[in-house]
């Protein structure tokens, strides 16, 4: 029988379901798992303490099935957090101090008298649509809301049960779990987005405070809608555009004030304030001073310049003080 993974376009097609095979809750107390893979998708989650879980790639000998790793890498997994591994993938856990577990095993399987299919709940969901379509063998993930863990115990508390419970029940929160997971994928991969945008909008912001900035023209230049852009900036940056840019300005303003003698109004127009009317209100909300009152407390101050010879002579260091 073939082993069907979830990433397989064909599951989409037809009566495809996926089912728990094996499962456990248990205490880790400093085990080291030898490298090994199996024949059945796996789901692993941390509650409490921590451990790694090693990724190995490899080829293996068609004919004497021997395994020759070619290379790898390392996860980290800390209390929330989980990772999903497909069948087939060489694995193995380390455990360096007492840590407690959750795991589910299952296999994709092909059953005409499914009441769910995977294209059926991938149809509904475009947040299960996008995670059969990823390509990568493993998937981890940051459980925030505890949905997901909530999910897996109803879950293997009903595999656990004489004949393994109720197999509609099972399926039920199969299906959840599934939703579950791919809504955390969903909101990481917008979290990510959302700090490119953010990050992007930020830096033009900066290049360009003395000028007439637009929500509108910024939105366009990270392409993005200027709607979802004020929200994720926000979510990013803890403050609107607005007020960062005003923020960045009223810290220019301060230095200009500080540093040079311009007039009130040079320093306004230098920093992107559209009148004198609109640098103090901005400023005195944000310092609680007036540009004048914020001059008087912090006196010009004149910057010192630094010059450099090319004729002066180096000398390396010498602990003892002496020069050569």
């Amino acid at each position: 029988m073939k082993d069907w993974c979830l990433s397989d376009p064909a599951v989409r097609k037809g009566a495809y379901w996926p089912r728990i095979e094996a499962c456990y809750s248990r205490t880790w107390d400093r085990y080291d798992m030898p490298p090994h893979f199996h024949n059945r998708a796996e789901l692993m989650y941390v509650l409490k303490g921590w451990g790694r879980v090693h990724l190995f790639d490899y080829v293996m000998d068609p004919l004497t099935q021997d395994i020759r790793i070619t290379g790898g890498r390392t996860e980290r997994l800390g209390p929330g957090e989980f990772i999903y591994l497909e069948q087939g993938r060489l694995h193995a856990l380390e455990v360096p101090e007492t840590s407690y577990m959750l795991n589910a095993e299952f296999r994709v399987t092909e059953d005409a008298s499914a009441l769910l299919t995977i294209g059926g709940l991938a149809e509904k969901s475009p947040d299960v649509s996008a995670l059969l379509g990823r390509e990568a063998a493993t998937l981890r993930g940051n459980d925030d809301s505890g949905l997901l863990l909530r999910a897996m115990e109803q879950a293997i508390f009903e595999f656990s049960k004489p004949l393994h419970g109720d197999p509609v029940l099972a399926d039920v929160l199969m299906a959840e779990m599934l939703l579950r997971m791919a809504g955390i994928l969903r909101a990481h991969a917008l979290k990510s987005n959302a700090l490119v945008y953010a990050r992007g909008a930020a830096d033009y912001i900066s290049a360009h405070i003395d000028e007439d900035i637009r929500i509108d023209a910024v939105a366009a230049r990270v392409g993005v809608a200027p709607g979802y852009l004020q929200r994720v900036f926000k979510q990013a940056m803890g403050m609107t555009i607005i007020e960062y840019l005003n923020h960045l300005r009223v810290e220019q303003s301060k230095r200009l004030l500080m540093y040079t003698d311009d007039s009130i109004i040079d320093v306004a127009v230098a920093c992107g304030f559209n009148s004198r009317q609109h640098f103090f209100r901005v400023f005195s909300a944000t310092t609680g001073m007036s540009p004048q009152q914020y001059r008087q407390e912090h006196p010009t101050r004149h910057v010192q310049h630094v010059f450099l010879f090319d004729d002066v002579e180096d000398h390396s260091y010498d602990p003892n003080g002496r020069r050569r």
